[in-house]
């Protein structure tokens, strides 16, 4: 018997204290043909041999072009969609070394630091769920979209 598999999908909320509050890092996905035109975290997919953590700081330093250098578990988001289907791995950090910004420009087209409280349109979907899982101290939650 043959197992399936599943896509493993990292991805980083990235912080800081603003002037105005809690502010988070996002990028807008472009040329991708999947998502594009929606702010996400920085994150991507684990590579064979690759810790989960290990996959969190390579996407974001890929991505964002800073490295993380605390990196503490958030929430885990197994995902059903049509075709697709496997598991998020959120993390978070607010201690890493350089200044994030937009370090693919062939995979989005524009990065910032957004409140909290007020997050750019369009966000992906999920990412309302995990700051609210967030703000509840909760770490688990099943996604499906149709």
């Amino acid at each position: 018997m043959t197992r399936d598999t599943f896509a493993v999908v990292v991805h980083v909320l990235l912080t800081r204290a603003g002037a105005a509050g809690p502010e988070l890092f996002l990028l807008r996905r472009a040329g991708t043909g999947f998502m594009d035109g929606y702010y996400v975290l920085p994150g991507g997919h684990q590579h064979a041999g690759e810790g989960v953590q290990q996959a969190a700081r390579r996407e974001c330093l890929e991505e964002t072009g800073a490295r993380v250098e605390l990196l503490a578990p958030l929430c885990v988001l197994p995902y059903r969609s049509g075709r697709h289907q496997g598991l998020n791995f959120v993390f978070e950090s607010d201690r890493f070394a350089g200044r994030p910004g937009l370090a693919e420009p062939h995979n989005s087209d524009t990065a910032g630091w957004f409140p909290l409280a007020a997050l750019p349109h369009p966000s992906a979907p999920w990412l309302v769920d995990v700051l609210e899982l967030r703000r509840r101290g909760e770490w688990f939650r099943e996604l499906r979209w149709d």
